[in-house]
């Protein structure tokens, strides 16, 4: 990542005029005050100072992002050969004065429009009325992220994931916004022609046309290597392919007007390091062939417009209509889930800060056997998990979004995964606890809890089901690792033929154990070097998260070899470890920065910090643990014969216990 350190603030009076070194020395915090000395410094904000950046601040960070030319490391990828680049630890600090101002001011905006918003009359009507969309135009938030020069807010992706968490809290508006901007705006803002943009992006940035993909089938799911729709070449002009197939389940398909749409436009690979097969073309509704079904009926999301689209011999030019080059559908696809991810993310941030205001305002008013529920340990236990998941996914999301924005061509396909899967799956558990907090009266009809609840459960699903992305973000990293270890993975696994090398192999794993019980722990990066020195321990935490990661997933191979892939048990612990890693890495790095600059409640950062890396590292023990013992231990090779023995049975195999009375 492009490393750009925060310069001092300046304080402004009207006696001064240039910087002065003795006031910057009393702002900046130091490495020597403690929290508690902290605790007694009269906050910034409440003594009524005004701080601003200084203009060569800002004249660095334009260029920075307009000159950056680069991919990024793969920060997530390297951890699983023990390896760590420590300028992910630097939190991205990217947003100009102006564009701060501008994000607050937009923020102010959006909070109106949705305190506005009467999501009771949208789950009655199944449907979400012109005045909202009408509103939706004047703010223009179907060109967020839409260059200026086509009348859009040209904002970039850490300014879009906070637009989106404002929003949130009407999920079913966001949701569809969320196809509109990320993968219908985003692929012609990337893959775009010139002429494409000019011609789409003026109407999409004031939502007089409406974008939305078209991928899920529902042979294939998330397999989205065996889809069924194709594109062929017509018969009487080369550059005019035939669409044909069925797209099921496509968001906001009931008011679209162009659909990006997923085709296989050949049978084989030209070469088997990349899959051509696949490409995107833009469809438009009124074209002959596309057949739109009803609306469909869902657990959550009422209004979102959710149908099934059928093509049938649907003619599109490749020159205006397809996204891209022929065959690079499946890069495509990739670098568009990155933003969608990052940006579902900020959707879950936005609700779980509202489930918190409920659930508070809750636990203050409400008394139970004559004690308020704010003075209830249990209580008090939830609302702390609801928070540091809170702050846990928001440190995830800003980072990724962070690296979005300093490179021009970013790759974080295990980053924007790892944020997803702990987003929403953690959402769902804060969204249960606040529903405990309000008891019976959260299950009522129409309450915001019980809305909340079943809005935010597809989530989880949208794009590739969690399960499904743990595999492919733990499958992704060890083969980055076999590629390296491939020799030694073979010859430990013929001691036959290679017995050195397997005498060599258990040594070092009698060393390496020695080494992560022995105090003090050998630290490889020293990563207490690149944050606050008050959080030390909690770098130390995460340093002995990457050796414990590198040596699982040397195990892991070692026991596995080439089955790895079908090994889903050990695939998903070796995701719950690297998860761990990047929210330890997302939050050190968050309050870090935020005890440096002294942000207001720096101290509860830090705090939460400390504990969360605490109970990580206990975890991630937990799960190594699982990895080197064998399975008929760690039950895994019980539950799936139980399992089954299960389908064997088609059902439920065990006797009722009343079926005999003798």
């Amino acid at each position: 990542m492009q490393t750009l350190r925060f310069l001092p603030w300046i304080r402004r009076s009207s006696n001064i005029t240039k910087p002065n070194k003795e006031i910057i020395e009393q702002v900046r915090p130091t490495s020597e005050e403690s929290i508690i000395t902290r605790k007694d410094r009269p906050r910034l904000e409440e003594e009524g100072l005004e701080y601003e950046y200084k203009d060569e601040l800002d004249a660095l960070r334009r260029k920075e992002r307009l000159t950056v030319d680069s991919t990024n490391t793969q920060y997530m990828t390297i951890v699983f050969n023990g390896e760590f680049d420590r300028d992910i630890l630097t939190y991205p600090e990217l947003l100009t004065k102006g564009e701060s101002t501008q994000m607050n001011t937009l923020c102010e905006r959006l909070k109106k429009f949705t305190d506005s918003i009467d999501r009771n009359k949208i789950e009655r009507d199944n449907h979400i009325d012109k005045d909202i969309y009408k509103e939706m135009c004047k703010l223009k938030l179907h060109g967020l992220i839409i260059p200026e020069e086509f009348n859009g807010l040209s904002l970039n992706s850490q300014l879009s994931v906070r637009m989106f968490e404002e929003l949130a809290v009407s999920p079913t508006i966001t949701t569809q916004l969320l196809a509109h901007t990320e993968y219908g705006v985003r692929s012609l803002l990337v893959y775009g022609t010139d002429e494409q943009q000019r011609y789409y992006l003026p109407e999409m940035a004031t939502g007089n046309m409406i974008a939305t993909a078209c991928i899920t089938e529902a042979h294939s799911g998330s397999d989205i290597r065996n889809i069924e729709t194709t594109a062929t070449v017509s018969n009487t002009d080369p550059n005019t392919y035939i669409i044909n197939g069925k797209k099921m389940w496509v968001t906001n398909g009931l008011n679209a007007n162009v659909f990006l749409v997923y085709c296989k436009t050949k049978e084989r690979h030209t070469s088997d390091d990349y899959d051509d097969r696949f490409s995107f073309f833009l469809v438009h509704r009124d074209m002959p062939g596309v057949n739109i079904s009803p609306p469909i009926s869902t657990l959550g999301l009422r209004g979102l417009g959710l149908t099934h689209i059928e093509f049938k011999d649907v003619k599109v030019n490749v020159a205006h209509h397809s996204i891209g080059q022929l065959g690079e559908g499946l890069n495509i696809l990739r670098n568009l889930h990155g933003y969608v991810r990052t940006t579902l993310s900020g959707m879950c941030v936005g609700v779980g800060k509202r489930l918190i205001q409920l659930a508070s305002e809750r636990a203050i008013q409400r008394e139970s056997f004559s004690r308020r529920l704010m003075d209830q340990g249990l209580i008090q236990k939830r609302l702390f998990h609801m928070e540091i998941d809170t702050y846990t996914m928001e440190s995830m999301t800003y980072l990724t979004s962070g690296i979005l924005d300093s490179f021009s061509m970013p790759v974080i396909s295990i980053e924007s995964a790892l944020t997803k899967i702990f987003a929403t799956d953690r959402l769902y558990r804060l969204a249960n606890d606040c529903l405990e907090i309000f008891g019976v009266e959260g299950i009522e009809i129409g309450h915001p809890v019980e809305q909340y609840l079943r809005d935010i459960r597809p989530w989880s699903m949208f794009d590739v089901p969690n399960d499904v992305l743990r595999l492919l973000t733990a499958w992704e990293g060890v083969m980055s690792v076999s590629t390296v270890i491939h020799d030694f993975v073979r010859k430990i696994r013929n001691p036959i033929h290679f017995p050195g090398t397997k005498l060599r192999h258990l040594l070092t794993s009698w060393t390496t154990q020695a080494q992560a019980m022995r105090a003090p722990f050998t630290f490889k990066h020293d990563l207490w070097e690149k944050v606050h020195p008050s959080l030390g321990i909690p770098a130390k935490d995460l340093e002995y998260a990457i050796f414990v990661l590198r040596n699982v997933t040397k195990e892991t191979l070692t026991k596995s070899g080439r089955d790895i892939i079908d090994n889903q048990l050990y695939l998903r612990r070796l995701s719950e470890i690297v998860m761990e890693i990047f929210a330890m890495t997302a939050m050190l790095g968050r309050s870090s920065r935020a005890y440096s600059i002294g942000l207001k409640n720096c101290e509860h950062e830090t705090e939460m910090t400390f504990l969360y890396c605490k109970h990580a590292r206990l975890r991630i023990d937990r799960f190594a643990k699982e990895v080197h013992e064998h399975g008929y231990r760690t039950g895994d090779e019980h539950l799936q014969h139980l399992a089954k023995r299960m389908l064997i049975a088609k059902g439920y195999p065990i006797t009722t216990p009343l079926e005999r009375t003798y």
